[in-house]
């Protein structure tokens, strides 16, 4: 599961990745985008309870990675 699937399949799971990070819920919206930081990978799959995968979350950054370079 993608992590932009696993935050719309409940509500109030942006709000409460935002508060368990300390970020903004527009912080939020740009690791849907960009994907999680790395250094957050291992806690939001934990949070997600292993919902979103470490294998999506590592492609979901290095796509978003790709991305940028063009």
């Amino acid at each position: 599961m993608t992590f932009a699937d696993w935050l719309d399949a409940e509500r109030g799971r942006a709000s409460e990745i935002a508060a368990h990070f300390d970020i903004s819920l527009s912080a939020v919206s740009q690791w849907r985008t960009n994907g999680v930081p790395t250094d957050n990978i291992l806690e939001v799959h934990r949070l997600s309870g292993g919902a979103v995968t470490l294998e999506e979350l590592l492609a979901a950054r290095s796509q978003a990675a790709q991305a940028a370079a063009r």
